[in-house]
């Protein structure tokens, strides 16, 4: 016998029905009844029955072979359910008539979880989504939300089959199928352009890791270039799951540099409440600008903010619908007086794909909404992040809106596209409607992820093109 308690053996129908064993004592079970061929098969027995698409389009002659492969199919259903010791019996009633009686047999409990091929993550972690443990009964629909779960985390690339055996214990073992993306990675971005001005370039790079050690934990630096030659930096780190529960504490600090003489440091705490696909957190934060010569400003704030993740990965990618909304309300001091600042900003993103056809489109938008419009937080609008086509913080905006809507064309994540990015800002110049289009491509190869492109101001001709770049290495 095997893990589904199946037996072997064949014969003609009758021997081969009564061989199984004809379950004559089994009255006052549920039925329904499907047609093969010109034969109506009948199920009877105790809750729980198959569904009726385990015998339905089936038009073959009955024969052997037919009961065979009927009986594989009724009793790996019991076994995908938890019953891995059902049996079933066959025997017509009439010429036209195949009864199939049916008994689950014990519901077996959860006995261990094992995933194939071992994990560089540790087991508790890809485990904390799954709600049984060992000991408790079997559940198919709680193995397929895991699943789902498991692939909106961020270091699992894609859940594969599902295999369920008998252990030592008499009880199920589930083994996972699971591969994981790689610990994390390192990032440089670069843009270039040649203007009557003189060339102009810039860039930055990070460190990102989504799994350090094999935990979860996530961690990214990043540096800047600014352009007058000094550079921008800023950190984050998550501890997520705290004491095995669904909060995650996230700590945020930068340092940016607008001018040789002026220094802006920002820190920031967060709360994060983890809900399967929605995220919500709260926070606080201080924010300090030194200036020479001036009273330092000052900004003690709290912080909101929502983010939902919904879809799945497919080869070209993840396609669905993602949304990150946060905000900030708390009091500016400064020299002169105090005054109450408030800003939000928005992020989504969706993207479909059919084949090779994809259509993808970005949305920011937000600003300050209450209180002055302090230079350094002003939103920095410009470069592939942004808005492709111009220079990395082209625009400083009070409020903001850019859309980036691309098609693709590619079989899997290497892919061409085609972009058109376009924005409103309200600036202290006035309204700008800067439009940016061009084309790129993104791929991977091995442990390298490149996205190239070619963006122009549309406004302002193909003489103001510009190159960027962005390639990250896998950190293995």
């Amino acid at each position: 016998m095997d893990s589904a308690g199946r037996t072997g053996g064949d014969g003609d129908i009758l021997s081969t029905a009564f061989r199984i064993g004809i379950l004559m004592l089994l009255g006052g079970g549920y039925t329904y009844g499907s047609v093969l061929s010109s034969t109506v098969v009948v199920v009877e027995g105790s809750p729980p029955l198959p569904g009726v698409d385990i015998l339905e389009n089936e038009r073959i002659v009955l024969s052997d072979s037919t009961i065979t492969a009927l009986r594989e199919r009724i009793l790996s259903w019991y076994l995908s359910e938890g019953y891995p010791f059902a049996s079933a019996g066959f025997f017509l009633r009439a010429s036209d008539t195949l009864v199939v009686r049916v008994v689950p047999g014990r519901h077996a409990l959860l006995e261990e979880v094992r995933f194939e091929p071992d994990p560089l993550t540790q087991e508790r972690i890809l485990l904390r989504f799954l709600r049984m443990k060992p000991g408790d009964p079997y559940s198919s629909r709680e193995v397929e939300e895991w699943k789902r779960r498991l692939e909106r985390m961020d270091f699992i690339d894609w859940t594969g089959g599902t295999t369920l055996a008998l252990g030592s214990m008499g009880n199920l073992v589930l083994i996972q199928e699971l591969g994981e993306t790689p610990m994390g990675y390192f990032a440089a971005s670069m843009g270039f352009s040649g203007t009557a001005g003189g060339d102009r370039t810039e860039g930055g790079g990070e460190v990102a890791i989504a799994n350090l050690l094999g935990t979860g934990r996530q961690l990214d630096l990043s540096v800047w270039s600014t352009d007058w030659g000094g550079v921008n930096a800023s950190g984050r780190y998550r501890e997520p799951w705290i004491f095995d529960s669904p909060v995650s504490v996230e700590i945020r600090a930068s340092q940016e540099l607008p001018e040789s003489t002026v220094v802006n440091r920002e820190a920031e705490v967060v709360v994060i409440l983890d809900l399967e696909s929605l995220e919500t957190w709260a926070g606080a934060g201080i924010w300090k600008g030194f200036q020479p010569d001036s009273v330092d400003r000052i900004y003690r704030y709290g912080i909101a903010g929502v983010g939902i993740l919904l879809g799945s990965r497919v080869p070209q990618g993840w396609q669905g619908l993602s949304i990150g909304v946060e905000s900030r309300l708390g009091r500016m001091s400064g020299a002169d007086s105090g005054y109450v600042l408030a800003s939000a900003d928005m992020e989504m993103r969706f993207d479909w794909f059919d084949g090779a056809f994809g259509l993808g489109a970005g949305l920011l938008a937000g600003g300050i909404f209450q209180g002055e419009w302090l230079d350094a937080r002003l939103t920095r609008i410009g470069g592939m992040e942004t808005l492709r086509g111009y220079a990395i913080n082209s625009f400083r905006a009070g409020r903001y809106l850019v859309a980036r809507p691309e098609i693709s064309l590619g079989e899997t994540v290497t892919r061409a596209y085609l972009f058109s990015d376009m924005a409103v800002l309200d600036t202290s110049e006035g309204i700008r409607y800067p439009v940016g289009a061009g084309a790129g491509i993104r791929g991977r190869t091995g442990i390298l992820e490149l996205d190239a492109g070619v963006g122009f101001p549309v406004l302002e001709g193909l003489g103001r093109a510009r190159f960027y770049l962005r390639a990250l290495a896998s950190i293995i």
